[in-house]
């Protein structure tokens, strides 16, 4: 699905969440909702709009399953960029980080 599809389907909430192209943005919303669904067309928003480098980009959640399921809708907007847009589960993360500095 292109990013243009993608984002007709959001309702305006989404749709101001994923204009929100500069900072930080909080999501709060309960399981089921579409949290992964919005940060995805973020992600392709930015990499559309700006000149950021998808290895610029961090994308956490808590599970494996969030991950993939990021990836996959990432690269159905993106296609090959979306495998250098930095997804990670909080753990795996910080296990990266553990590794690079030991000390």
């Amino acid at each position: 699905m292109s990013f243009e599809e993608v984002y007709n389907r959001l309702n305006d909430e989404q749709k101001q969440a994923v204009d929100a192209i500069d900072g930080p943005l909080l999501v709060l919303a309960g399981p089921g909702t579409g949290k992964t669904h919005l940060l995805s067309a973020r992600v392709a928003n930015i990499l559309r709009l700006t000149d950021t480098r998808p290895e610029n980009i961090l994308c956490l959640t808590f599970t494996d399953a969030a991950a993939l399921n990021m990836r996959e809708r990432l690269g159905t907007m993106i296609g090959e960029a979306s495998y250098d847009v930095n997804i990670n589960t909080y753990h795996s993360f910080a296990a990266d980080i553990i590794r690079s500095y030991p000390d």
